[in-house]
């Protein structure tokens, strides 16, 4: 199944497009995105949305976009892990772990 560059299939969580589409079409590392399972978050929430790093995966890079209330994955696909999250990291999109 073709779906661009970013997949649309599902939900997401409010405030997430326009950061998914920012990295999309700025980094030169990244070739897709697709947003995974929203989960629901107990406790305090977070003040501010961001996103944050969980680990690399065979493809690319695994983060967690967190809000208030809620935790969405976002699966991160491109050609090169390290380049790619360094320049996250640089671009201030990303927290480390």
């Amino acid at each position: 199944m073709k779906f661009g560059r970013i997949k649309r299939q599902h939900g997401r969580v409010a405030g997430l497009d326009p950061i998914l589409d920012r990295i999309v079409k700025q980094c030169p590392f990244v070739s897709r995105i697709v947003p995974g399972r929203i989960k629901v978050r107990r406790g305090k929430g977070a003040v501010e949305f961001k996103l944050r790093l969980q680990y690399e995966t065979p493809a690319g890079i695994k983060c967690m976009y967190l809000g208030t209330g809620t935790a969405q994955e976002v699966f991160i696909i491109c050609s090169d892990r390290q380049k790619a999250t360094q320049w996250l990291k640089d671009q201030a999109f990303v927290e480390p772990p």
